[in-house]
């Protein structure tokens, strides 16, 4: 009896894992028909059934996971009648209830791709570290909530009522009896079918991450995994980003003989560089000014026409002074490129660890602090988002103001979901400067704004301009917003560098403009346009560093617009601007020197770094080179050369590199 009761139990959980594989699949499917043009899959045909093949057996992994438990939990109440009753009227609930949450993932993929143009990831957690309230709103206000809650509601009332139906269909059947060696070798056989299935895998490893990379198609790659693979990666992610390995000396002197062309002891020594006399930044000591502008990507200053105005009171400023296009971010989300503005470090939560308190050897203010300048944080969000608030107050930031403080300051800030608008932060920082001047200050002050973030909106009294797009513009950014939802994405990006622009033109007109160096760039590339097109992988981490330096502190710069560079340059660069003599740690490259440094001087991404002549993909090993001389759009692959082969293998092991550094900092090891 024991054996016919296993094989209805069996058979009885097949019907949901069906269910679940199919979900799943759905799922991609979708994502695939939504987001992949004939255009872009030409060419693809054997990686998109590569993809579905292997993204198949993803869904089936989930699948067994979720169902295999269940069915060892029928197994074992199978040893008598009552328990084996319970169990016919429990799995139903259960079953529907795991059918919902297969279901509730692989729409939440599908929205998560929409947004970020990838599948879920480490930063699905900014649900709980950032402000939950504000991540909430823009859900509720981006996302069809009510509709979708219903939707899964009628779902698991749908599928619990069949699974109840199926049920009563097995048990109206009568038991048929087996034979103890067919039942054995079934038995055997159904379990040896679900363990297969818990690996997805018959090889020595169990399918996992590494396997989803299917194609040199980005797109391909984000498809194959569904909702809870994807989730379950970011949770190991996650955890990894909260420990802290053992820096070891052979790591070290492995990866710094690798990236450094040459063999080199373990140790931070290699960091530490000093910038060079500067009698003027040493005599008079410039205030610097560094504004990290939310989304402030590459890829809409491409839409701006001279009958549609992106730029407001920046235009002048970005046609008239230095400005470099070639230029990506390190990261790829707010915190993610924060993180290594502040201590250089590759793990996002960095600010909430453990190691929030630690005296970093690279801390990027020390060497102004060290000059004496005042460090002062600005942001016109919340700000104990991410723990900034007591993170940068360790890191030596005197003054920290957010919008608490603008919006007391300044009672008519109306305050929104992710803070007030942007131009009450930079009016709080004229009236700083203003007061450091008078004061005989010196600042550095770095900001970070947050309008042009979605849910986007503008201040109710700002004069929006006529920004009409074509059919085809609209269609391109269809995955971002339509209607009057795209519209406010372009007014608050104008809006946003309007303010920018006023600012500038503010400090330009005032004595204290002869003395204030002024820097911006993007925190990352504007989201959720999506980027699958190879020749655009570059594009989608672009972002413009811009500068404006007084003419006095321009004796021992070389300005080349074509440089390439990245984040992890612009301090580098500001440093040899304002400070004289002065040590500092070095991870980037100074993009105004007369010659750049070979070693340092690329621009860098985890996914893409980019040379005068080219870009190197880090995922899926292709070098392309660039289309035009301009621009950030990547030709047809080539084959490396051996040089290009060697700048590849240094660069690729660039994140563990950063990773060690900040482990051997965490641990105390100089």
């Amino acid at each position: 009896m024991w054996f016919c009761r296993f094989r209805q139990a069996f058979v009885a959980l097949l019907l949901p894992w069906l269910l679940a594989v199919f979900t799943q699949t759905a799922g991609r499917t979708y994502l695939l028909s939504a987001y992949g043009s004939n255009e872009i899959l030409t060419g693809f045909d054997a990686d998109v059934t590569r993809m579905f093949w292997l993204g198949g057996l993803f869904d089936i992994r989930i699948a067994s996971l979720l169902f295999v438990p269940c069915l060892l939990m029928a197994a074992l109440l199978a040893v008598s009648q009552r328990s084996f009753h319970f169990w016919q009227r429990f799995w139903p609930w259960l079953a529907a209830l795991l059918s919902t949450l297969v279901l509730t993932f692989t729409v939440g993929n599908i929205f998560y791709y929409a947004t970020y143009d990838r599948a879920i990831d480490v930063f699905v957690f900014g649900l709980i570290e950032d402000d939950t309230v504000a991540v909430l709103t823009t859900m509720w206000q981006d996302y069809p909530v009510i509709r979708g809650l219903l939707g899964l509601g009628l779902f698991a009332l749908l599928v619990f009522w069949l699974y109840r139906r199926w049920q009563r269909r097995l048990s109206a059947k009568p038991e048929r009896r087996l034979s103890l060696p067919i039942g054995v070798l079934s038995t055997l056989l159904i379990l040896a079918i679900g363990f297969v299935g818990m690996r997805g895998s018959i090889g020595t490893f169990p399918l996992r991450q590494s396997d989803a990379q299917v194609s040199d198609l980005k797109m391909l790659n984000m498809l194959t995994p569904n909702g809870l693979m994807a989730l379950n990666w970011a949770f190991k992610a996650h955890s990894e980003n909260s420990h802290f390995a053992e820096a070891t000396d052979q790591q070290g002197q492995q990866l710094l003989s690798l990236f450094l062309d040459k063999p080199t002891p373990a140790g931070l020594a290699p960091f530490m560089a000093k910038t060079d006399l500067n009698p003027m930044a040493k005599q008079t000591p410039p205030n610097v000014v560094f504004a990290v502008m939310e989304s402030m990507g590459y890829y809409l200053e491409g839409y701006d026409r001279p009958d549609r105005d992106l730029f407001g009171a920046l235009r002048q400023h970005w046609s008239s002074d230095w400005r470099f296009e070639r230029f990506i971010s390190e990261g790829d989300g707010t915190i993610d490129s924060l993180s290594r503005f502040f201590v250089r470090s590759p793990m996002s939560g960095i600010t909430q660890s453990s190691a929030q308190y630690l005296d970093f050897t690279s801390n990027m203010f020390k060497p102004w602090l060290a000059n004496g300048y005042k460090v002062i944080f600005v942001t016109s969000g919340n700000g104990s988002w991410r723990n900034l608030n007591q993170f940068l107050s360790h890191l030596g930031v005197s003054e920290f103001i957010e919008q608490n403080g603008l919006k007391k300051r300044y009672p008519e800030a109306h305050l929104g979901t992710w803070g007030v608008p942007d131009e009450f932060m930079f009016r709080y920082i004229e009236e700083r400067l203003a007061e450091a001047d008078k004061q005989g200050e010196h600042v550095l002050i770095m900001s970070m704004s947050t309008t042009h973030h979605p849910p986007y909106k503008t201040p109710n009294n700002y004069q929006k301009t006529q920004l009409v797009l074509s059919s085809e513009e609209k269609q391109r950014m269809s995955n971002l917003a339509t209607g009057t939802a795209l519209d406010e994405v372009m007014q608050t990006l104008r809006y946003a560098n309007d303010q920018l622009g006023q600012f500038i033109s503010w400090v330009k007109s005032q004595p204290l403009g002869s003395r204030t160096i002024i820097a911006a760039t993007g925190d990352h590339n504007i989201r959720g346009i999506g980027y699958p097109d190879p020749h655009e992988r570059v594009l989608g981490h672009g972002v413009p560093f811009y500068l404006y330096v007084p003419p006095s502190y321009r004796q021992q710069s070389h300005f080349d617009a074509t440089r390439v560079g990245s984040h992890k340059d612009i301090w580098p660069t500001l440093y040899q601007l304002s400070l004289s003599d002065t040590p500092y740690y070095k991870t980037g490259c100074n993009l105004l020197a007369e010659h750049l440094d070979d070693i340092w001087c690329q621009g860098y991404n985890p996914e893409a770094v980019i040379t005068p002549q080219g870009a190197y993909l880090t995922d899926n090993g292709e070098y392309r080179p660039w289309v035009s001389n301009k621009g950030l759009l990547l030709g047809e692959p080539q084959r490396m050369t051996p040089e290009q082969q060697k700048q590849f293998n240094r660069w690729s092991g660039f994140t563990d590199l950063l990773l060690w550094q900040l482990n051997r900092q965490v641990h105390g090891q100089q």
